[in-house]
């Protein structure tokens, strides 16, 4: 079962993820008629888990009932009432898996919803409800994904192409020996890692916790394969559309893979730091190879990705129009964050002359007291001889 078009990366953690994923179904929809078979007897889920991604990559501004109707022409499911409502669940939870934008939840609610898994770590920021009324089932998936919250983020701001304009002075700069992995966990912020892409930068203020998508590899999948997420791009030529349109979805999956280059590959102390923070997560049984790739080594050859060169200081709205408000607001904790011992001061360089004043200070007042020091043993000496 393959739902990626022709690729060179390592994707071989995927099916075992979605091994895993599907194990977890509910008992009406395990038992969904294909033909003569179960959903889960020999290869009936493959076949419907490849023709739901190949209908949705052909075909645009489709509904989940235009997918159901589409697996009972060409997989002779089921076409009874009865069936309708675990058929739409099973779609629902199909190209989540697919587009890996969120997690669906099966047994949490009833069978007239559809239910994501109500992630308590994330900010509030992303998803504002985790179930939706089935009855959306004959919208677009455009309008599905904006009904749970800001899964496909879109630009906020329009960059300007020329660094020399009138607003290029507002551009918040991001420099990666100040915006990294290693100041974010120096200063008590906890990295944690999620197969969801809709989380990925998400940050959440109480406790401190950033949220980044451990499989790059599926982003370039989906850049080179034009690959299920797209199916979600909104259709709607309205300039005041918040829904993400194809470009701007393409847009948000490059700048997911060079916000790996910013805030590990371009530190020297954050890639080494890389190993250390990095723990797969359970349901991710085998961990993506691209990566520690993105994360520790120092240059990278674009050629082989989709994926822009690294700059010496990237702009929130030049480099990362689509993540632009995600980006702020980790520089800005980190800008409004202060060390709060003496070790962690020696460490954060991100202001050189508040560290080498520091630094100065320190040695100066040891050299001071080792003076003084000897200069009282030298006293007591002398009073000693005399």
């Amino acid at each position: 079962m393959s739902i990626f078009q022709s690729t060179s990366n390592d994707l071989s953690w995927y099916h075992p993820w979605l091994h895993g994923q599907v194990a977890n179904i509910s008992h009406p929809v395990r038992q969904l008629r294909v033909g003569q078979e179960t959903l889960l007897e020999n290869n009936a889920f493959e076949r419907v888990f490849t023709a739901v991604a190949t209908f949705v990559r052909d075909n645009e501004g489709v509904s989940i009932d235009d997918v159901v109707g589409h697996l009972r022409e060409t997989q002779q499911m089921e076409g009874t009432r009865e069936a309708s409502k675990a058929q739409r669940l099973l779609v629902f939870a199909i190209l989540g898996w697919q587009s890996m934008l969120y997690r669906p939840a099966f047994n949490a609610y009833s069978q007239d919803d559809f239910a994501i898994h109500d992630d308590q770590s994330n900010s509030g920021l992303v998803f504002d409800s985790n179930k939706l009324s089935a009855d959306l089932a004959d919208r677009p998936l455009f309008v599905i994904s904006k009904g749970f919250g800001n899964l496909l983020p879109s630009p906020n701001i329009i960059p300007d192409a020329s660094e020399n304009s009138k607003t290029a002075a507002t551009w918040l700069p991001l420099n990666p020996a100040e915006t990294n992995a290693y100041h974010l966990t120096l200063l008590h912020v906890r990295i944690r890692w999620v197969d969801c892409l809709a989380l990925h930068l998400d940050y959440n203020k109480s406790s401190r916790t950033l949220s980044l998508f451990s499989c790059p590899s599926f982003c370039v999948a989906m850049l080179q394969s034009k690959g299920t997420i797209f199916s979600f791009a909104s259709l709607e030529n309205n300039a005041f559309n918040p829904r993400a349109n194809e470009e701007e979805i393409l847009q948000f999956m490059r700048e997911v893979l060079l916000s790996f280059r910013l805030l590990f590959g371009q530190h020297g102390p954050s890639r080494k730091l890389f190993p250390q923070i990095y723990r797969p997560m359970e349901r991710l049984q085998k961990a993506d190879q691209l990566l520690p790739l993105l994360c520790t080594r120092k240059y990278i050859h674009q050629r082989s990705l989709p994926l822009s060169p690294d700059q010496p200081v990237y702009f929130a709205a030049r480099h990362f129009p689509v993540l632009s408000e995600r980006i702020e607001l980790i520089t800005k904790e980190l800008k409004n964050s202060r060390p709060t011992s003496l070790g962690e001061l020696l460490r954060d360089r991100r202001d050189t002359l508040q560290y080498w004043t520091f630094l100065l200070v320190a040695i100066y007042g040891g050299i001071g007291i080792i003076l003084s020091l000897v200069q009282v043993i030298f006293g007591a000496l002398q009073l000693a001889q005399g």
